[in-house]
């Protein structure tokens, strides 16, 4: 066992998002294909498998409210729509930086953007402690490539103590790189 891989991630997520009835409707035709009833082997051992779903009583909880400075604010449609919020308590985003694997055309309008953003919510952005553009071999297969990677970012971390967020521009499909730090 260990962590999921892009794929099996992307599917729990799109499973996990299917309605409740699909779901039910899944698992009744699993329970009648797989579910042996009238097995005189367990019934001798006091189990008498069943496959119709139990019912359980529950109650819906009341969405919580997110108050920020200039209002309150209640989920719609499962979300939060931050947009205009400002946070009642906003911090300073002093210790950051920027690895750019790709050469993005231009980092500093990705800064100016997140500075705005950041400041319309109530925070203070600063400028980035750094902004590096290491290279990776495409020809490299994706081990190699992860693992350019992670000496990158072990060395951004020794040479930037206290990083608060490390912004990494990556091309193509999105590999997972494990935090072992």
């Amino acid at each position: 066992l260990g962590k999921l891989t892009g794929d099996q991630t992307t599917n729990m997520i799109r499973y996990s998002a299917k309605p409740a009835f699909e779901k039910e409707r899944v698992i009744q035709q699993i329970a009648n294909r797989e579910i042996v009833l009238n097995d005189p082997l367990l019934a001798h051992y006091g189990i008498n498998p069943s496959n119709k779903m139990i019912e359980v009583s529950g109650r819906v909880l009341d969405t919580p409210t997110i108050n920020y400075s200039n209002k309150s604010i209640r989920p719609r449609d499962g979300s939060w729509n931050l947009r205009g919020k400002v946070f009642s308590l906003g911090k300073t985003m002093d210790n950051w930086g920027i690895l750019d694997f790709v050469g993005v055309p231009d980092v500093r309008q990705f800064i100016r953007e997140i500075q705005l953003v950041g400041g319309k919510s109530g925070m203070n952005i600063n400028e980035p402690r750094f902004v590096e553009n290491p290279r990776i071999n495409s020809r490299d297969d994706d081990y190699r490539k992860k693992e350019q990677i992670r000496q990158e970012l072990k060395r951004v971390h020794k040479n930037y103590p206290g990083l608060q967020m490390i912004v990494v521009f990556i091309n193509g499909k999105p590999f997972p790189i494990e935090n072992k730090e």
